[in-house]
């Protein structure tokens, strides 16, 4: 079995590397990581100003846990970033937003255009456009 493992080795190595095997993807759409639906929407870039088309989950109600926390960077407007509960799915995540919205507790929150992507560390990041209380029912 090694030897006929060996064998192939060498003939893909012979190959043209475009008609190699491909390598597996790891990187997961937004959709398969959370778990809802979601819409391709073209963003501008507030660094670049350059468009770009972004996979978002257009809004969703989430718990907020407590108060936010304040992201300053330099050369960046203030952002605050919000620890998340999704009861549907069983997950928690930060998100970062432009807006404050004051919360203690845990709280109903509706988020607008979330959207996020892979980190080297296994994590992921998160920002929406916007959050608000969601209004009773």
């Amino acid at each position: 079995v090694v030897k006929n493992c060996y064998k192939l080795c060498l003939s893909l190595g012979r190959q043209r590397r475009t008609e190699m095997a491909k390598v597996p993807n790891w990187n997961r759409k937004l959709s398969e990581v959370l778990g809802y639906q979601t819409q391709t929407v073209v963003k501008k870039s507030e660094k670049t100003g350059n468009t770009y088309s972004a996979e978002v989950i257009p809004r969703i109600e989430l718990v907020c846990m407590g108060a936010p926390e304040e992201v300053v960077k330099k050369d960046a407007p203030t952002a605050y970033r919000y620890t998340m509960f999704d009861m549907k799915k069983n997950l928690t995540y930060s998100v970062k937003c432009p807006n404050l919205v004051q919360i203690s507790g845990a709280k109903q929150v509706i988020l607008t255009n979330l959207t996020g992507g892979a980190l080297s560390n296994g994590r992921g990041w998160y920002k929406a456009d916007s959050i608000a209380l969601a209004p009773r029912k």
